[in-house]
């Protein structure tokens, strides 16, 4: 008997972020389908006219997410495209950007349509980065930012170097610089348990490629060293 085809991708759109010393980052905004018929979109990127036609084309826009302290460059154009969509952010972000506007913090609970379509861990313990992420369950997806990266072929040298030298180059990985942004390891450990219990059939990071097979057992190559010894990876 063949195995089933994989899901397809929760819907996203795809650019080519140049960060500092020309390193070339491929960078995500995915989008969460809503029960009400809207659509959340998660780490926006920037949004042309043509590009808002084929988001429009899946629906309505209502929420707009910063999903972390980090991916917010992007946002204060998107909130203007969609005056009327709220926008959700960490807490820390109103510090970090007053200028932007921010109508919910994410740690204050999700509104009732999203809520009724994704579950959201935050990922305590990383005061910089206050990065949360989103399981949409029907899809059994799990959308992540900054955590993994699975980027397997870099776009220039200075990405090549850069992405060697985190310890994710061409593979799903976490950097290594990630270890000195965690400030409190237990209450990071209970984060990647819970994300790790979630029946995850699919992952969709910031950067690099979706995942849309085994992606809790991938996880669990690439974060079960943060639990106890006694852990191990749940039945399938």
């Amino acid at each position: 008997m063949k195995n089933p085809a994989p899901a397809a991708a929760l819907p996203h759109f795809d650019m080519l972020q140049r960060l500092p010393g020309n390193f070339l980052l491929p960078a995500r905004m995915t989008v969460l389908p809503l029960g009400d018929g809207t659509l959340a979109l998660v780490s926006p990127i920037p949004i042309d006219g043509a590009l808002a036609a084929r988001i429009a084309a899946l629906g309505r826009v209502s929420l707009l997410i910063a999903p972390n302290l980090f991916h917010h460059f992007y946002l204060g154009a998107a909130s203007e495209r969609y005056p009327e969509a709220r926008v959700l952010a960490p807490r820390g972000l109103r510090q970090k950007r007053p200028d932007l506007r921010i109508d919910a913090e994410l740690e204050a609970g999700l509104p009732p349509a999203l809520a009724a379509v994704v579950e959201v861990i935050k990922i305590e313990g990383v005061p910089a980065l206050d990065e949360h992420v989103f399981f949409h369950r029907a899809q059994r997806a799990l959308v992540v930012t900054d955590l993994v990266f699975n980027v397997l072929k870099p776009q220039g040298f200075v990405a090549n170097v850069a992405l060697f030298l985190m310890g994710c180059h061409g593979r799903l990985g976490q950097s290594r610089s990630f270890r000195f942004l965690v400030k409190d390891r237990a209450a990071f450990r209970a984060s990647v348990e819970l994300l790790l219990a979630l029946p995850s059939a699919q992952l969709i990071p910031a950067h690099g490629e979706p995942v849309l097979e085994d992606a809790q057992a991938r996880l669990w190559q690439v974060l079960g060293h943060h639990l106890p010894q006694r852990a191990a990876l749940p039945a399938r």
